[in-house]
């Protein structure tokens, strides 16, 4: 077998080609479905006749059907040829966008975010960490972070071009120019993604003959899925999921909370604005967790948390002006920018990659639980108290339960 960043023909190592196939899945058809959602809100509501809180429930279906597949997919992932899973993972985001372009009614807009919620479980969830998980020896972390960060990348630019996009050829033509961006990465799929190294006669990136040959050169080092979802740690790892996802769904009150500011009645667009700074600041987060999150994972998992716990306490009592406002949603972003990248990474350290597709469909579960059930829970916060100060109180709790949760995983492996 062939090994390091290159094959022994000089050409490029085919684990890159497959990481830039993630990113672009990442940055087109992931964004599109998750970042953009919102945008089309107001005129799908006028269009359909009904309220826009009624159509924001998308997002809610969208993790429901995500949550309920994951199990199946995982299996899939871990024993079908990886091109196919993805690329029809892919196919049914194109097709999904094509169907919202004729929605005519509720019901169809729903049934169109239940087919996404397949295609976001594979693409978010599974693909990127379990593909590259198999591909890298060594930085591994990194090239999850790039991957991950394009999702945030992907969010700025198309929320504005499909913005631009609605405004000039309304909303059901926008929906087919979704569709199209996101069937150019069938052949993507198709031709740049491969299910291991072994397929291809090749070692993992950052391989080495004689540097722990049979640990790096196996993709099936590990615990099996039966005695892992036995093990302490593993049921740790479902806790800080949960909590980290529940306090993370606060940063999709941002912008109603700056309407509630003097600061906010003097710059309409403050809100708006500060979902991008913590969209900016989640992308950041996610390239230096990648780099660093290999040699540090807890100690950069806390210093992220600390980040969120500082950008709720600006929030909830210093946002007197703009610029800590601004500075608050960039380290609350920091904070956002942890879960896809390093849930992964604790699950693959904890539990290694014989099973690791199986073993983190059911941590992805519990994510999508907490994106169904967060945005519900802060609203009725919201709404009981009238308060959002309440809201960033019980976010910061919730943080620093995590940092609790983080420092007794970190304790069971040392063990």
């Amino acid at each position: 077998m062939e090994n390091g960043s290159q094959n022994a023909r000089g050409r490029l190592h085919f684990g890159y080609l497959v990481v830039a196939a993630l990113v672009l899945t990442s940055f087109i058809p992931l964004s599109l479905a998750l970042s953009c959602a919102g945008i089309f809100y107001p005129p799908l509501s006028e269009a359909l006749g009904v309220e826009k809180g009624v159509l924001s429930y998308y997002i809610s279906v969208l993790w429901l059907a995500a949550l309920v597949t994951l199990p199946f997919m995982g299996r899939l992932l871990d024993g079908k040829d990886a091109r196919v899973c993805l690329t029809v993972a892919v196919a049914i985001a194109v097709a999904s966008f094509v169907w919202l372009s004729f929605t005519q009614t509720l019901w169809q807009f729903y049934v169109a975010a239940a087919a996404m919620g397949v295609s976001v479980g594979m693409l978010l969830f599974l693909a990127p960490s379990t593909l590259i998980n198999r591909w890298f020896a060594k930085r591994a972390g990194f090239m999850l972070g790039i991957c991950m960060a394009f999702t945030g990348v992907g969010g700025m630019v198309w929320s504005t071009v499909g913005g631009l996009l609605i405004d000039t050829i309304g909303w059901s033509v926008t929906y087919l120019v979704f569709a199209a961006l996101s069937a150019l990465c069938l052949p993507v799929t198709l031709f740049m993604i491969s299910s291991r190294p072994a397929d291809k006669g090749l070692q993992p990136v950052g391989w080495e003959p004689g540097e722990d040959a049979h640990a790096a050169a196996s993709a099936a080092q590990g615990i099996p899925a039966s005695q892992a979802f036995r093990m302490p740690v593993f049921y740790l790892i479902l806790v800080m999921c949960f909590t980290l996802n529940i306090a993370m769904a606060v940063y999709f009150m941002i912008p109603s909370y700056a309407t509630t500011l003097e600061i906010g009645a003097a710059m309409p667009l403050l809100g708006a604005t500060a979902s991008s700074v913590a969209m900016a600041g989640q992308t950041i987060s996610k390239l230096v967790l990648g780099a660093v999150g290999e040699k540090l994972p807890y100690a950069s998992t806390l210093v992220a948390l600390v980040c969120g716990i500082v950008g709720s306490v600006l929030f909830a009592f210093l946002a007197i002006s703009m610029p800590v406002f601004y500075a608050a949603a960039l380290l609350f972003g920091v904070y956002y920018g942890i879960t896809n990248v390093m849930m992964p990474l604790f699950t693959r350290l904890s539990f290694g990659d014989a099973e690791y597709a199986q073993i983190y469909s059911r941590v992805s579960m519990v994510a999508s639980i907490s994106n169904v059930i967060g945005a519900f829970i802060w609203g009725t916060v919201v709404s009981l108290t009238g308060s959002y100060v309440v809201m960033f109180c019980g976010a910061i709790a919730l943080m620093a339960i995590t940092c609790v949760v983080v420092v007794a995983i970190s304790r069971l492996r040392a063990k």
